[in-house]
């Protein structure tokens, strides 16, 4: 099994040796993944722990520092070797470095963030909840005081990280623990599995899941590897046959139908209109038929006159999502939107349908399972839960959750939620702080709560 920190000493060394300057930084960060570690081996037998694994194997070289299963659940475990103070404000997380006279002070939201999309990642593809913990592993930890809770992630310092694991309530069985166990080994293998393997795992993976377009720098999701194939000349040759039989195949079906469709299709307009453009008929035009004949001199039909008939004007349909429109969230976000494919639920942005610049999305559902803590939460507290999260881009994002019957609240106006309600409003696409983006999440649970 891998030990803690391995990976990034062995970044360490690989650095050190090209006389990179940002090896200093790889080996501290090894050092508090040993010290998590260390943290993490008095913990009783009932529970499992994992080092250095790979967060999606054969497509990404991101790593999970630590992953423990126990009786009180599935945990990731992040360690964090910063130095100087780090301490808590309005909800979020900051770390002061320097002397009183010259102290800096530095928002740690980004990384608060990245854990928590990490843990939804492994959610996702372990089918299973997972709380994500940021393990304070410097100098000072211990100043940090107690475990805390901030935008959706516990920050525990690593002397109280065993601690806190142990006084979580029970909720799996043993059984369920080893199975758990075993899932995450296969799920998320060490960082030192062979390569050739783990390429395999990528190609199966990526063949085997629907392609969801990324950013064009996303660390989760990365293209698969692709393997070198060697092609000899026999190879190529029969490949040019084929090529030139089905050229030759399309030229002879082209040449054999097309006049008979061409002709077959003006005669189909011409007769009766079905299936093209109106066409305007006359009674002269009519086909031959047999009519008596009279010894009187014919008389001329009158040729009747052409009534211009105004073409009745057609109301375009308004494109709606969740109930809502796009002049609905253009105005909520003071800003332009079109509607924008989604592989679930409703997304816009700023190009139609061009998932890269999405904005906000939107997904509502009947009902949520015991494991979305979120939605859970916001049934025992009866309230709207505002939490960090990522967009469909890997971009920093606010997210709202509120789950049916809960109240939500725009000013005076009060609405009670008809359905589970999840809104990500993609902060730092919109360029906006992180109290307006709540601000719009709100707004647009509450008028598709609204809506019908």
């Amino acid at each position: 099994m891998a030990v803690g920190g391995g990976s990034a000493d062995r970044k360490a060394e690989e650095l050190a040796a090209l006389g990179d300057a940002s090896a200093g930084a790889w080996a501290a960060g090894a050092e508090g993944e040993q010290r998590v570690a260390e943290a993490l081996a008095v913990l009783p037998e009932a529970w499992t722990v994992l080092h250095d694994r790979l967060l999606s194997p054969g497509r990404s070289p991101v790593n999970l520092d630590h992953v423990v299963v126990g009786p009180g659940g599935v945990f990731l475990v992040d360690a964090k070797n910063w130095r100087g103070a780090i301490t808590s404000w309005e909800g979020n997380l900051y770390q002061h470095t320097g002397s009183r006279d010259a102290r800096q002070s530095v928002s740690k939201h980004h990384e608060v963030a990245k854990v928590h999309g990490m843990a939804a990642y492994m959610a996702a593809e372990a089918g299973m909840p997972v709380t994500p913990v940021i393990c304070l592993a410097g100098r000072a930890a211990a100043d940090f005081g107690e475990p805390q809770l901030i935008r959706g992630v516990w920050v525990i310092p690593v002397s109280a990280l065993s601690d806190w694991l142990r006084t979580q309530p029970s909720v799996l069985e043993r059984e369920t623990v080893e199975r758990r166990a075993v899932t995450l080994m296969t799920s998320f293998p060490s960082t030192t599995t062979d390569p050739y393997l783990l390429a395999a795992m990528g190609t199966a993976a990526a063949a085997t899941k629907p392609h969801r377009e990324r950013g064009p720098q996303s660390p989760l999701r990365p293209p698969p590897p692709r393997l070198p194939k060697r092609r000899g000349a026999f190879g190529r040759a029969l490949r040019a046959l084929i090529a030139v039989a089905f050229m030759v195949g399309s030229v002879a079906l082209v040449v054999k139908v097309l006049p008979g469709f061409v002709l077959g299709g003006i005669a189909d307009a011409a007769s009766t209109g079905d299936g093209g453009a109106p066409s305007i008929t006359s009674s002269a035009s009519s086909s031959p038929a047999a009519v008596p004949r009279s010894s009187a001199k014919p008389t001329p039909a009158p040729t009747p006159k052409r009534r211009a008939t105004a073409t009745p004007a057609v109301a375009m349909p308004v494109s709606r999502c969740a109930g809502l429109t796009a002049a609905q969230v253009t105005k909520i976000l003071g800003r332009t939107v079109q509607p924008v494919a989604a592989n679930q639920g409703c997304s816009w942005g700023t190009r139609l349908d061009d998932p890269k610049t999405t904005l906000v999305s939107l997904l509502t559902k009947t009902e949520h399972r015991s494991y979305e803590s979120k939605f859970v939460t916001s049934v025992n507290q009866r309230r709207v839960v505002f939490g960090a999260s990522l967009d469909s881009n890997f971009q920093q994002a606010t997210a709202l959750w509120v789950a049916t019957g809960q109240p939500l609240s725009v000013g005076k106006r009060l609405v009670l939620a008809r359905m589970d309600t999840h809104v990500v409003v993609s902060t730092e696409t919109l360029g906006t702080t992180d109290e307006k983006a709540r601000r719009i999440a709100l707004a647009m649970a509450t008028a598709v709560n609204a809506a019908g």
